[in-house]
């Protein structure tokens, strides 16, 4: 018997200590890895997760999500994440997320886009090469908010710097995107003594490795800018914009 394939896939998480920042609710970096956990679960459902993608030596990659955060939950506080794939572009793919209250309020919505790589090359590959993915769409877009361009003619002063460790590296080969989440949580923090924050729209734009050194850095242009450039090549690694409440 053919198991029936779930479009919309939920999972039900509880804010655990681990979870929390100092006013104890969740931290973005928290609320993204659980965001991206169910993601790569409902990937795994649908058939073109990595453990069907690695047997062609490919795997997905996140390039760039837009957060907007009505609250956070607080620590014991449990909550849902609903996730579905939306568009599909020549060589991207997006998803949607809703996170929701115990009593059904929307906490939080976004959008995010991926691409998929050849673990070999490193090079982006054509949406087609994952088969069937295009039968499990949905219409449905959760945040219809633009990713934003970062304008190059913006000046930067740096905040910290950090070294990429073992501990920080996925299977992928590079940093997890969680943890470029906890370098904007920094510097967020470093900026405004806060993290409440109510919009991110984040770009992961060159992948970190082992032993790379990283300056996180803020515009001094435009409040709520923020990068990381990768010092020895002088590649940017990520940018975000961040609207605080």
């Amino acid at each position: 018997m053919v198991q029936e394939k779930i479009r919309f896939w939920q999972e039900n998480y509880t804010v655990s200590w681990e979870d929390t920042t100092l006013d104890n609710h969740l931290s973005i970096t928290a609320l993204n890895r659980f965001l991206l956990q169910a993601a790569i679960n409902h990937a795994e459902h649908l058939g073109f997760g990595f453990t069907d993608t690695s047997k062609q030596d490919l795997s997905w990659v996140l390039l760039r999500i837009n957060l907007q955060i009505n609250r956070l939950p607080s620590w014991k506080e449990k909550f849902d994440v609903v996730t579905w794939p939306s568009r599909v572009k020549a060589i991207t793919a997006f998803r949607e997320f809703e996170v929701s209250g115990e009593k059904g309020e929307i906490l939080c919505v976004a959008t995010s886009e991926w691409s998929v790589i050849n673990l070999k090359t490193r090079r982006p590959q054509r949406m087609s090469s994952l088969g069937d993915m295009i039968n499990h769409l949905s219409d449905n877009v959760s945040l219809d908010s633009p990713f934003f361009k970062l304008n190059p003619k913006l000046e930067f002063e740096e905040l910290f710097s950090v070294k990429v460790r073992y501990t920080d590296i996925d299977m992928n080969g590079h940093a997890n995107a969680g943890k470029y989440f906890d370098w904007l949580s920094d510097a967020i923090y470093e900026i405004s003594g806060t993290n409440d924050v109510a919009f991110v729209s984040f770009n992961y734009f060159h992948e970190c490795l082992l032993g790379d050194t990283l300056a996180v850095e803020r515009s001094t242009d435009v409040p709520g800018f923020i990068r990381g450039v990768k010092t020895g090549e002088k590649k940017m690694a990520f940018w975000a914009k961040v609207v605080l409440r």
